[in-house]
């Protein structure tokens, strides 16, 4: 799906982290040589629509340069305005920045980006964290794989496989198997997942051998808590662009939706793809659809 994207819809709020990511932004424009679409949503009810038009033409003016580019401009609730027009497009990457640059917490705020990677069929990019004065980082030459356990299936490996390997990058496999406490023994009973690092070596290297990938694939696997391990992984892989399951990038809370803070606290992009069950759904509705 990566591969095949021909529209790039950036969802900006003119916020620093937007700016931070434009380069991020013209690099994928460039490498999948797709359409750009800068999508902003304003609410009526605190900016007038004139304002809201003089923001976003004034916005990333360079990429007018572009040979397909649009701005669009809704009113209404963010979630529904970006959910509604990506979902009437086909083949989009939607590219969502994180909505500060701080990272500070918010009383009560529910992640649009949450709802979004929850709701939407399409793949995502975001980046976990960007630090203030600095530019997102970009794509990479270096693709990690994120895999929490053999039930999340392997639908974002074979988007990530595809895309390393028509842009000529390694593909790192990255797994951490959790400490060893008193839940340990309920854990065969929940997941199928592997409970020692040879295990996972073995299992994560098995499907590095599958004939169906045409890249270079590297395993990494540690053990201890994620929050951890991860980002050590990504160090010493080189890793810091990390292809994940929607499952994986959010969890739920009391307030709703939010990203996995494992990953939001990684100031890494994160490109986040459908899980294998919603797209088989959304196959079949189509198809109930046409018949």
């Amino acid at each position: 799906m990566l591969q095949r994207a021909t529209e790039i819809v950036f969802a900006t709020d003119f916020s620093d982290s937007s700016h931070a990511v434009i380069p991020t932004v013209a690099q994928w424009v460039q490498n999948l040589d797709a359409k750009l679409t800068l999508l902003h949503v304003y609410d009526p009810r605190k900016t007038l629509y004139r304002e809201a038009e003089t923001l976003l033409r004034s916005f990333f003016a360079e990429a007018d340069n572009y040979q397909h580019c649009d701005r669009v401009l809704i009113s209404g609730d963010p979630t529904e305005g970006i959910a509604g027009y990506c979902e009437r497009r086909p083949n989009v990457l939607l590219m969502l920045p994180p909505s500060d640059l701080t990272g500070l917490p918010r009383p009560w705020h529910r992640s649009l980006r949450a709802r979004l990677i929850k709701r939407l069929t399409v793949p995502i990019w975001t980046v976990g964290r960007v630090n203030v004065g600095e530019s997102a980082p970009p794509s990479s030459r270096h693709v990690g794989v994120w895999f929490s356990g053999p039930e999340e299936g392997m639908s974002h490996l074979h988007h990530a496989a595809n895309y390393a390997s028509q842009s000529g990058a390694t593909l790192h496999l990255l797994h951490v198997v959790d400490e060893i406490n008193e839940g340990s023994l309920l854990k065969p009973l929940l997941s199928s997942a592997p409970m020692g690092e040879e295990a996972a070596d073995a299992w994560l290297s098995d499907i590095a051998c599958l004939p169906d990938f045409d890249c270079r694939i590297e395993v990494h696997v540690a053990q201890g808590r994620i929050s951890r391990e991860l980002p050590q992984l990504l160090r010493r892989s080189g890793v810091n662009m990390l292809i994940l399951n929607q499952q994986s990038a959010v969890q739920t809370t009391w307030l709703g939706p939010e990203i996995n803070p494992v990953f939001r606290n990684c100031a890494i992009s994160l490109v986040c793809v459908p899980y294998a069950t919603k797209l088989e759904e959304l196959h079949r509705q189509m198809a109930e659809s046409a018949a």
